[in-house]
């Protein structure tokens, strides 16, 4: 018997037509493919909505609340990016976050923390300190007041953002044109 040149024999036998077309490389292959459109046109929408909510385009890093009627200043520096504390006549809030009543911490006059303020300030510290090793910590803190909040209050504010390691306490003014 002569030497043949081996040929495709795996598969060859069975009797489905799909399997030896497969088997055989003669399988028809689509002349088109479909993009899904749908879900990569959700995603854009929502990547839009999200900058769109995101994006400031006035500049400011501080958007007064308005049930807070800032003093106003003369003189005042750049803000920088911080933790914002808001002070109005019913709560104190930490970046948008409830931390306590105003009138509550009014009625007592003893000069206490404020523990689940000082407890999230701990917790910005800590991840600012995770996120950038190399720097030192600036303890930088802002703090929005109505101009009519008593003044114990701001007094315990501040104290509790001390003992939270936030010692750069800074006031969010109004900007008054200078009178000569």
């Amino acid at each position: 018997m002569p030497i043949q040149r081996p040929t495709r024999v795996l598969l060859r036998n069975i009797p489905l037509q799909f399997v030896s077309n497969k088997v055989s490389g003669g399988a028809i292959k689509p002349v088109d493919s479909s993009l899904p459109l749908v879900p990569i046109i959700d995603l854009l929408i929502c990547m839009v909505v999200f900058l769109l909510l995101s994006f400031s385009a006035s500049g400011e890093l501080v958007a007064q609340k308005p049930s807070i009627a800032m003093p106003s200043a003369e003189h005042g520096d750049v803000l920088e990016p911080s933790p914002t504390l808001a002070i109005d006549p019913s709560v104190v809030t930490l970046d948008e976050q409830r931390v306590a009543d105003t009138p509550s911490l009014a009625a007592d006059a003893r000069l206490e923390r404020i523990e689940p303020l000082v407890q999230r300030l701990e917790t910005l510290k800590r991840n600012w300190v995770i996120l950038h090793p190399q720097q030192a910590f600036p303890g930088a803190i802002l703090i929005q007041a109505d101009v009519a909040t008593d003044y114990r209050v701001i007094k315990k504010v501040m104290f509790s953002a001390a003992q939270a390691g936030y010692g750069n306490v800074r006031f969010a003014v109004n900007r008054r044109a200078a009178t000569k």
